[in-house]
């Protein structure tokens, strides 16, 4: 999880020690695997994020609008908080 953190957080700061733990539990292609996994995810996350989509589903289940959406979840939706964070 440190790996996780770290390479959605601060990229920069991942040295010898975090290379070191990782090859003490995964294969170098565990670890590929990985790193495409997180920045595929974080990629996306970040690329929607930006578009300012809401929720396709309403809290009891129903497909839902963009619009009506918007109306049961506000300006900034729970997806948002973060960048409203930022």
């Amino acid at each position: 999880m440190r790996y996780v953190e770290i390479v959605s957080t601060d990229v920069d700061s991942f040295g010898d020690e975090e290379w070191n733990d990782l090859r003490a539990h995964l294969s170098e292609d565990e670890i590929a695997e990985l790193g495409m996994f997180l920045v595929g995810n974080l990629g996306f996350h970040t690329f929607f994020g930006s578009l300012k989509f809401y929720p396709m589903f309403a809290p009891d289940g129903r497909l839902v609008s963009q619009e009506e959406s918007e109306a049961i979840y506000g300006d900034t939706p729970e997806s948002l908080q973060g960048e409203a964070a930022e």
